[in-house]
């Protein structure tokens, strides 16, 4: 490994300190921990990141990457997703100490995990495949790094797009009247334009057109959103229209991900 190479990663590997430190559970209650569903979720989308990362460079990941260099990124996943995903969460007004390890707040833990999960699939998107296909030039850490960013900075845009358009402060349907439907709609929505921002920021690079498709998608579910909304208000119970605002997004995203694959194969094979 080169200097700047090793300074990346001990640069991870306390980037996964400071988000382990500030998530720790070591200082609480037992009582706090025990039967709490949302410390469980916790450790899952953080893990579920991790393997996605791992699964990313065995089957899709540039083939030099070997060796060190898989535990060097796997370093650089765990520690994104605990920065990034999990404590940054927060930053959409929750608190992992009072709202989920605390109060057990299933809705707030919901919506977290989605998220952190959400932080782990674009890192490791931005791993798939080759920067340029076309060219026998080798890539370095910087470029995965900077898709990462740029992949992370729009998750962080359309979530918040997302929550500002609820009805209602987000904190209040959280926090307050703990509304896991709408937790549930959030974190589906924030993993399902993950997906979306993945084909983006992933190689092989062939053009902008999976960002732009991938945006498009991601005003789509939004215009999908502001519509369940409106229908919502002059309904009492919804439900039912959670479980619709769900499957247009997981919908939506399966289409343009098989979508993409086709045009990708077209465009290969042409």
């Amino acid at each position: 490994m080169s200097p700047d190479e090793v300074f990346v990663f001990v640069v991870s590997g306390a980037a996964g300190l400071v988000g382990l430190f500030a998530t720790r559970l070591s200082s609480l209650p037992h009582v706090y921990t025990r039967r709490n569903p949302g410390v469980g979720l916790m450790h899952l989308a953080v893990a579920a990141a991790v393997l996605w990362t791992a699964y990313v460079l065995r089957y899709h990941g540039d083939p030099s990457i070997q060796g060190v260099y898989v535990v060097f990124y796997l370093v650089m996943a765990y520690g994104a997703t605990k920065l990034f995903g999990q404590v940054c969460a927060q930053c959409y007004g929750l608190r992992l100490r009072s709202d989920i390890y605390e109060r057990k707040n299933l809705a707030g833990a919901l919506f977290i995990a989605g998220f952190t999960l959400a932080t782990g699939i674009v890192f490791g998107g931005s791993l798939w495949g080759e920067a340029d296909p076309l060219s026998d030039a080798e890539g370095g850490w910087w470029i995965p790094v900077g898709f990462f960013f740029l992949g992370w900075f729009t998750l962080v845009f359309v979530t918040a797009l997302y929550l500002w358009r609820e009805p209602g402060r987000f904190r209040r349907q959280i926090c307050q009247e703990r509304d896991t439907a709408m937790a549930w709609s959030a974190a589906v929505y924030v993993v399902s334009t993950a997906t979306l921002i993945l084909r983006g920021v992933a190689g092989d690079f062939w053009g902008w057109r999976h960002g732009i498709l991938g945006m498009g998608t991601i005003a789509l579910m939004l215009v999908g959103h502001e519509i369940i909304t409106y229908l919502g208000r002059s309904m009492p119970e919804r439900s039912v229209l959670r479980l619709v605002e769900r499957g247009l997004y997981i919908g939506l995203a399966v289409v343009v991900w098989a979508l993409n694959r086709v045009i990708d194969g077209l465009y290969v094979g042409g």
